[in-house]
């Protein structure tokens, strides 16, 4: 049911203020309305001089309607800018709260300029990653908040923002009172598409950057606006570029040169590999492949960079021919031994890979009609969300063919080498990690001041003195109190605090090595927890015990097994709003996309937790491995279990092993625990 306002004349009111808004731009208008309507305005009359708006002849008009009720639906889910919290007046706005006024203003000239009613703003980057460079941090500019997730959309009269669970107190925090805060997950929340259809009218256009959107969302987009009768705009430029700059303080993109990742590391040389790619091609029917994922590049080609933060990933496009590779590179990133590790001076044939410009795919893109009939385009799948809708559209048409990347399977599948190196990284990155706690309890109960950007710095600086460091895989989520409610927050100059011995401290954490990447998880209490924290704990422990000591048939799923991980803390009435697993990437993605079913040489996570608003959070996290288990009867051999790979021991400050079973306590604690750590 489509319902636009609460009344015919607040849906005046409002076209009435959005004309005002787009003429004021534009020239001068006189506006007449009758004496029935609520606006008691007889004539406006608006004169664009210099960029100043003047106000001619207002004659009393009551109030704009408030802007709350603009929300397709109005509930504790659905934050109207009245509803927010330190929005009411007189009340203090939270520390880093940025005022985005300004910004919102000039966004708005831009898009009437476009002639557009609407701009959605995502987290992305042209390649889709998780992650992305400082310099591509649109979203984060124009509302002020930082988390890794969320979608923001500007009208001419709204702005919305939508995020999902582990950033609700973040954005809270953060969005201005401009910003209506969507919290997605709740079946009462509007999409970004209905939202849209409850403020716009048919004929109004929508736009959002298609070097940056995926095919499959643009076109879900596309289908829901046109029988709504809205239309999706194809524009070629950023509106938020045309209003942060250098000026704006906006960061340039690193400069970094790319390295050689070496075969010692890797297992197979990128030859070996892109064989293996153009034999999934040969079998698909298809003469090019476009990779345009910055980690399925890296890994194939054994190159790694720096351009994105936390990830050894560099700003490029792959086409991948059956006898020709292209590697598109900004200026300055190729370095002589890149250019002899791929051959990139010789013949184009098979065995070399030509370097071009980075921007020159835009031209090359229309003229693989040359090469056959099927361009194989990824698809979105798992963390991976498939090549650009403007990649799709620079193909001939009717050539693409969308699938699976054959890249993104084959690296979800660690070579023997890399999970030996994997292995290694993980007791390397133990001991510092070890070393921390150590430092840090020592410390507080020596009187010691530590907060939560010591406690930051401190660890990197232990986890960089390891050898073949290169830094963090993500920013470190350290929490100390009401702030390891929230389950990504970052500490911050105005919101760190200092870690004592009254509440949990909650450490996530990783580092990047040349032979692997690492992500790990643990909270402690350096006093004295109460029962409820440690019974939360403790049923945390239990669901990684059960779940990492399972042992399944192959062919099981990360949907058939979670229940696993998840029931102690069921039992206890109690959820989490963040996945369990996601697979790790060979010094790559501390988040990488896999097929969901597991198999053996899979790296990833189990991470549950439980998270009480404004008091304490806790979670658990390891990465485990699978490899074939030891069945007592069957003669099947395939059978899989979880290895653990993280080496880094428990709170037993924290965990209450009366409510543990013996088998919870034994098998794991002692037999599977100790053994692998001790």
């Amino acid at each position: 049911m489509r319902k636009h306002y609460s009344s015919d004349t607040e849906c005046l009111e409002v076209r009435l203020v959005e004309t005002i808004y787009r003429l004021s731009y534009t020239g001068t208008i006189r506006i007449t309305v009758s004496a029935d309507t609520s606006l008691l305005c007889r004539s406006t009359m608006l004169r664009l001089s210099l960029g100043v708006l003047v106000l001619v002849g207002l004659v009393a008009c009551k109030t704009p309607p408030d802007a709350g009720n603009l929300v397709l639906v109005r509930n504790e889910n659905t934050r109207s800018l009245f509803d927010r919290y330190s929005c009411g007046s007189g009340e203090t706005s939270p520390p880093g709260r940025v005022d985005t006024t300004q910004r919102l203003q000039r966004l708005r000239q831009q898009m009437i300029q476009a002639n557009l009613s609407a701009y959605i703003i995502t987290s992305g980057d042209d390649h889709q990653s998780e992650y992305v460079a400082s310099h591509d941090l649109r979203r984060g500019y124009l509302s002020g908040f930082t988390g890794s997730a969320g979608d923001a959309v500007v009208t001419l009269h709204s702005a919305a923002l939508w995020t999902d669970s582990r950033y609700y107190l973040q954005a809270e925090n953060q969005l201005d009172c401009n910003w209506v805060l969507m919290k997605s997950g709740y079946k009462e929340v509007p999409s970004i598409q209905e939202w849209l259809l409850s403020e716009l009218l048919p004929g109004d256009l929508i736009s959002a950057d298609s070097r940056i959107i995926s095919y499959t969302e643009w076109t879900n987009w596309d289908s829901y606006f046109t029988k709504a009768g809205l239309r999706l705009e194809l524009l070629l430029v950023n509106l938020v570029d045309k209003i942060w700059g250098v000026e704006e303080g906006r960061p340039p993109y690193p400069s970094d040169p790319l390295f050689v990742l070496n075969t010692s590391y890797t297992g197979l040389s990128w030859q070996e590999k892109i064989a293996a790619v153009r034999q999934s091609m040969d079998n698909n029917n298809c003469n090019a492949l476009v990779l345009t994922a910055l980690d399925e590049i890296a890994w194939l080609m054994n190159l790694r960079g720096a351009d994105v933060p936390f990830t050894p990933v560099f700003q490029s496009y792959l086409i991948v021919g059956l006898t020709w590779a292209t590697l598109y590179l900004p200026p300055g990133k190729s370095t002589p031994d890149v250019e002899a590790h791929l051959n990139a001076n010789g013949r184009n044939e098979a065995d070399s890979v030509r370097i071009k410009n980075y921007t020159d795919i835009w031209d090359d893109l229309p003229n693989l009609k040359e090469d056959g009939d099927r361009v194989w385009l990824p698809s979105a799948f798992s963390y991976a969300r498939g090549a650009s809708y403007l990649i799709y559209k620079k193909v001939p048409e009717g050539k693409a063919v969308f699938a699976v990347s054959p890249v993104l399977l084959m690296k979800d599948s660690k070579s023997d080498i890399e999970g030996h190196g994997m292995q290694n990284a993980h007791v390397r990155d133990a001991v510092a990690l070890c070393q921390f706690l150590s430092m840090l309890e020592d410390g507080v109960a020596a009187g010691e001041i530590w907060d939560e950007l010591s406690a930051v710095s401190t660890l990197e600086r232990l986890r960089t003195a390891q050898s073949l460091s290169l830094g963090p895989s993500f920013g470190t989520i350290a929490a100390f109190g009401p702030n390891a409610a929230l389950p990504h927050y970052e500490p911050t100059f105005e919101t760190n605090r200092i870690i004592d011995n009254t509440s949990v401290f909650m450490l996530d954490s990783g580092g990047q090595y040349l032979d692997g990447t690492t992500d790990v998880t643990r909270t402690i209490h350096l006093g004295t927890p109460t029962d409820t924290e440690r019974e939360i704990y403790t049923s945390l422990l239990m669901g990684c015990i059960d779940i990492a000591s399972t042992v399944f048939p192959e062919g099981q799923t990360l949907s058939s097994l979670e229940i696993l991980i998840r029931a102690p803390l069921y039992r206890l009435g109690l959820n989490y709003g963040h996945g369990s697993t996601h697979g790790i990437g060979f010094c790559l993605g501390v988040h990488e996309a896999f097929n969901t079913t597991y198999h053996e040489n899979f790296f990833g996570s189990q991470e549950p937790g439980y998270y009480q608003d404004n008091e304490f959070g806790i979670r658990l996290e390891n990465i485990v491995t699978v490899v074939k288990a030891n069945v007592t009867l069957g003669s099947d051999s395939n059978y899989l279990t979880f290895k653990p790979v993280t080496l880094v021991p428990y709170d037993n400050n924290l965990i209450n092993p009366h409510i543990m079973n013996k088998k919870e306590v034994r098998t794991y604690l002692t037999d599977v625990y100790i053994k692998h750590v001790f």
